[in-house]
């Protein structure tokens, strides 16, 4: 598995004070070769989220998927692709506290033969703040994320992060 290692804060090991793991794809259409871009809170980023206590990898992209879509997901492996390990700096959390983070996330390929998303098990947020999903081509994609939101910090480095997955995707 390649990674790639994004650290524009460069922040140090010894200075992290919270790690986060996640697992996201790029879920391509079978017919139209489109991925889904998800969209939430005015971030793009690929369909995916935080991995569970005790929660394998693999059940957690296709757990968020079904979650986030109600598409169930034809993996092209079992093993993550791409892994990004994220540094940030400086990362305001909700409640306003900063920490310095990383954040490990495994991407994974996959496909569907379904052409419909449904939000069916959305948490309230995700619901209050409209979170959206959609097929775009990998090329639209690469031109929405380039330069997307600076004055949003988590808006950047997720646009960034995608942009640098989606570089190494090859199918």
């Amino acid at each position: 598995m390649e990674e790639i290692i994004i650290n524009k804060g460069r922040l140090k090991n010894d200075e992290i004070t919270e790690v986060i793991d996640k697992a996201r794809i790029i879920l391509r259409n079978k017919k139209t070769k489109e991925i889904i871009l998800t969209r939430f809170n005015r971030v793009y980023f690929l369909p995916g989220g935080k991995i569970e206590d005790k929660e394998k990898v693999l059940n957690t992209i296709i757990r968020e998927v079904k979650e986030e879509t109600n598409i169930d997901v034809t993996l092209d492996s079992d093993e993550p692709f791409i892994k990004v390990k994220h540094y940030l700096r400086d990362y305001v959390l909700p409640d306003n506290t900063v920490n310095n983070r990383l954040v490990n996330t495994y991407y994974f390929t996959g496909y569907t033969d379904s052409e419909d998303i449904e939000y069916f098990n959305l948490t309230k947020l995700e619901k209050h703040d409209n979170l959206r999903a959609f097929f775009i081509s990998k090329e639209e994609a690469v031109e929405l994320l380039t330069g997307y939101n600076k004055e949003n910090r988590k808006a950047e480095y997720l646009a960034l992060e995608t942009l640098k997955v989606l570089e190494n995707y090859k199918k």
